[in-house]
């Protein structure tokens, strides 16, 4: 479809990277049947192209160091090829026309839904921290080096409490290229912890954030993420907020400087 040209709008701009982060936006996602297998069919909407382009002018006004995949066939490749070097030990994906793709459905629920309904535990954290450190050791064609996710929210991992694994799914947004691993890594902690900060209870906070990190277990990527844990201004910083599902700045800033110091008392 094509669209009357018009400078966009900061507001336009700022709604098209909120819809970025939630696939759901950005794709139809519907169930079928292959083979005796659940499906989770992922399409492309009509206007997606549209919404990421808005969404990468937000990000590269924030120095967000993101982008959206925003060709349809560019984002069917790379959503493919990222599902199935870290499920393809049991699940399998593959493509279906020009901006269609098909995914074994995952046993099990997100830790975002875990959370909202009261049963997020830490045993499904830790395993969170586990797979996030497996999959950050696996080397990507893509980024020549060491994989990263780039939208590694709570609702991005999958957790089946049947096998203790975890999971992770939906590779829309993905890292500047030029940008270290060790960088790209902790940036994909910070995302996660930016989804958990105005969702945990205060009492939970450090309890559920210090047993995810520790099952992730790499003190130079936690050392790195020590770094980033002071909240921006600007647009970045609005960036955050929106991570953040909408927290309040001073409530993010003060789980943010608790969680700092935890960590430093470790090292001490």
């Amino acid at each position: 479809m094509r669209r009357k040209f018009r400078i966009p709008r900061l507001r336009d701009l700022v709604d098209a990277a909120a819809t970025a982060i939630d696939s759901i936006k950005l794709n139809s996602i519907s169930v079928e049947w292959h083979r005796g297998r659940r499906l989770r069919v992922k399409r492309r909407r009509p206007e997606s192209e549209y919404v990421a382009g808005l969404a990468n002018l937000f990000f590269r006004a924030a120095n967000a160091r993101i982008s959206v995949r925003a060709d349809p066939k560019e984002w069917q490749r790379g959503e493919i090829a990222c599902y199935r070097m870290l499920n393809g030990d049991r699940f399998q994906a593959f493509a279906r026309g020009p901006d269609t793709v098909c995914q074994e459905e995952l046993p099990g629920k997100s830790l975002r839904k875990l959370l909202t309904s009261g049963k997020l535990t830490r045993r499904a954290l830790e395993a969170a921290g586990r797979e996030v450190r497996r999959a950050h050791r696996l080397n990507s064609r893509e980024f020549r080096g060491p994989w990263s996710h780039g939208d590694l929210h709570m609702g991005n991992v999958i957790y089946d409490h049947a096998t203790d694994r975890a999971r992770l799914i939906d590779f829309e947004i993905v890292h500047d290229k030029s940008l270290p691993a060790l960088s790209r890594h902790a940036d994909d902690l910070l995302v996660f912890l930016q989804d958990m900060v105005g969702l945990v209870p205060s009492r939970q906070w450090l309890p559920f954030t210090s047993c995810f990190l520790d099952a992730y277990g790499r003190p130079r990527v936690i050392a790195e993420l020590r770094k980033l844990l002071v909240v921006p201004k600007g647009l970045l910083g609005f960036w955050w907020t929106i991570h953040a599902n909408f927290c309040d700045r001073v409530k993010m800033q003060r789980r943010f400087t608790a969680l700092r110091r935890a960590l430093d008392n470790r090292v001490q």
